[in-house]
């Protein structure tokens, strides 16, 4: 039987870095038509009224492609926890797969060396003055037959019928085990083929994507120098200037930190140990500025339970697979999951759909003060934000202590 190949494990891998299944379904917040013309923006200026119009308008249709960019992104999560779960079942089926193969292997050799053994033995006492006892061995292989054929050769005899019946065992066990490796190259083999499927409807839709970012981008970079002109600014500084106001929007518009409604988890996980949790830490902030890539583990670019997975490696813990349902699930297994309000740097938030387990897509590391890191979505590089409690789970991960 032929070892399973990886072909499709980095195909997928591609995939993910490539792009993602989703629907590009979000209508735009303004259509191009209706973006402010540079002959509207100089027209304003000649009257403050007009110019404090159009500085209201530019600033609402940014505000509204920001919003639009947001919802992308979140959904963009959404099937990006798809593609790596897939990833990672793939993963699991080819080593299961690769594991039987080779165990079938090495009892394929167990059984050839047996059956040898066997027959050395039992040639060797046809030699030795059994008369036809080769011609009795053939025709009755049953271990007590061959047992009372050998009934005068004694201890020898013995070993013959133990060798036979070990060689017998092991053929069992061999075959048991190809079937075994069969199943399971069967399995990874479907698994392949629904990663095909992603990864195709993937590149499809990547296309879609990256043309719908690239026109709000551009988009933006007009209305940004326009808000610029309009304001006698910069468009860095207008750049700045938004962003700062988006953040305090979502702050703003944000419900509080959910309350406990559960019981608290069991056994209660110790503090965490600083020094890894510092290290873990100093390896996010060193990530600071990379761009988000979808599916990405680094070094050059990170989506979010790829970097929290790499940050913890740094020091040597283990949070999980590349799979932020896999982080969760492996601190909730460990009985590391704590309240969030009482989280400490270090510890992991995770975020799903209406805030429970379940279509998971996003996962930060908290790094104190009301303030956590993280690969937050296409076209936003890694950095430092504040705490989003919409969708969070009311439990953290703690990985250390």
């Amino acid at each position: 039987m032929s070892r399973p190949h990886h072909r499709h494990l980095r195909a997928l891998g591609a995939a993910v870095a490539l792009g993602l299944v989703l629907s590009v379904g979000v209508a735009a917040a303004a259509g191009a038509d209706d973006y402010p013309s540079w002959d509207d923006v100089l027209a304003a200026r000649s009257d403050e009224a007009a110019t404090n119009s159009a500085i209201s308008e530019i600033e609402g249709i940014l505000s509204d492609l920001e919003t639009e960019s947001a919802e992308l992104g979140r959904q963009a999560q959404l099937k990006a926890e798809e593609l790596n779960s897939a990833k990672v079942a793939l993963e699991n089926a080819t080593a299961r797969a690769t594991s039987l193969a080779d165990a079938a292997a090495a009892a394929e050799k167990r059984a050839l060396v047996s059956s040898q053994q066997a027959g050395q033995l039992i040639a060797q006492l046809a030699r030795t003055g059994s008369g036809n006892l080769s011609v009795a061995l053939m025709a009755s292989p049953d271990a007590e037959d061959l047992l009372g054929s050998l009934g005068t050769a004694g201890k020898v005899a013995e070993r013959a019928t133990t060798l036979y019946e070990q060689a017998t065992q092991d053929r069992n066990r061999a075959e048991a085990m190809t079937a075994q490796a069969k199943v399971a190259e069967t399995e990874r083999k479907t698994l392949s083929a629904a990663a095909e499927t992603a990864l195709a409807s993937a590149q499809e839709a990547a296309d879609a994507v990256q043309a719908r970012i690239a026109e709000k981008q551009a988009a933006s970079d007009q209305l940004y120098e326009q808000l610029a002109t309009l304001k006698g600014t910069t468009k860095d500084v207008e750049n700045r200037y938004m962003a700062g106001l988006t953040q305090e929007q979502e702050q703003a518009a944000q419900p509080p930190a959910p309350p406990v409604t559960g019981p608290a988890p069991n056994p209660t996980p110790p503090a965490p140990d600083a020094s890894a949790a510092s290290g873990a830490i100093a390896f996010a902030y060193a990530q600071l500025g990379k761009p988000y890539v979808f599916g990405g583990s680094g070094p050059w670019g990170w989506d979010c339970s790829g970097l929290t997975k790499a940050a913890y490696e740094s020091v040597g813990v283990y949070i999980g697979a590349h799979l932020v349902s896999s982080q969760y699930y492996t601190m909730a297994g460990a009985g590391r999951l704590v309240p969030l309000g009482a989280m400490a740097p270090g510890d992991l938030i995770y975020y799903a759909d209406g805030g429970y387990p379940g279509s998971f897509y996003h996962v930060t590391m908290y790094v104190g003060d009301g303030m956590m890191i993280e690969a937050p979505r296409e076209g936003v590089p890694v950095r430092v934000t504040p705490v989003r409690y919409y969708d969070a789970l009311p439990y953290a991960g703690r990985p250390t202590g």
